[in-house]
């Protein structure tokens, strides 16, 4: 008995260093929006020393390992983020996997000054 109560105190102590060191976040369940593979996370950051652009990341990975494990491709759908509590959400669909093939690039349309459409140059 001893022993597991050693092993989890291990556990536990490397956990909150963890924490401590690299922030945490905490994740909802992925919620099926519709049954056709879109879906939404929340994150909500619980601790300060977790940064928005790092519990941004981490709840893209996890939305990513979620699509990974039905062996399928996250495709971000809409990302929002709120400071009080410190939280992101994510929308995102599950896309099967095209091995093989390149995915061609998105390019977003946008106006130019004179009207025409077209795709903006940096």
């Amino acid at each position: 008995m001893d022993t597991f109560l050693d092993t989890l105190l291990a556990a536990l102590l490397t956990a909150g260093i963890a924490c401590a060191l690299t922030g945490c976040a905490n994740f909802g369940e992925v919620v099926s929006d519709d049954g056709e593979g879109n879906y939404s996370l929340t994150a909500t950051g619980v601790s300060y020393t977790m940064s928005m652009s790092e519990l941004t990341a981490a709840s893209r990975e996890k939305a990513g390992a979620y699509c990974a494990a039905q062996d399928k491709a996250m495709q971000l759908r809409q990302q929002m983020r709120g400071w009080r509590p410190m939280q992101v959400e994510l929308s995102f669909r599950c896309l099967p996997r095209q091995v093989g093939r390149l995915e061609p690039a998105l390019s977003l349309t946008v106006s130019d000054q004179d009207g025409h459409g077209g795709a903006r140059q940096p």
